[in-house]
């Protein structure tokens, strides 16, 4: 209050603007680096820091490196598109898993799947799977005469 008994409106702005520097800290620190190749992508998750990618060639995929767990960087992995002549993949879009890879390593996050676990895990290693049923029921034949000529 002021010497006229009103309330001075010039002190409201120093709480809003601590409000404002503190909320600017917050999602300058909690934010993601944007990432636009491979060679950003893997020096982010080299060091772990907080990482957004998207990337592939067959299959596009969201990257999330979202921070250190311990002696792991967890990686939020999220199917964007599927291979467009597989309907099978077409079906895991949107889908995601949680990959924990070794700290300070380099690679793909899908790459080591058992790393990794969530409904885009299981859907990944279902297409694993009847490809190799499809690829086996196609060659039944020629792997029997492979191994009776051995």
């Amino acid at each position: 209050m002021n010497k006229r008994g009103y309330f001075d409106k010039r002190l409201l702005f120093i709480p809003l603007g601590i409000v404002i520097i503190v909320v600017a800290v917050l999602l300058l620190s909690l934010g993601y680096n944007e990432c636009d190749s491979w060679e950003c992508f893997n020096s982010g998750l080299e060091r772990c820091s907080r990482t957004k990618f998207i990337g592939g060639t067959k299959m596009i995929f969201e990257y999330t490196i979202k921070g250190s767990k311990g002696e792991e960087c967890e990686v939020g992995v999220q199917l964007l598109q599927g291979e467009l002549n597989n309907k099978d993949s077409l079906k895991l879009e949107g889908n995601k898993m949680i990959c924990m890879l070794p700290k300070g390593v380099v690679m793909i996050p899908e790459s080591n799947i058992g790393n990794c676990h969530g409904l885009l895990k299981e859907g990944l290693q279902d297409l694993i799977i009847r490809k190799l049923h499809t690829y086996l029921v196609q060659n039944l034949g020629r792997l029997n005469l492979e191994i009776l000529e051995v």
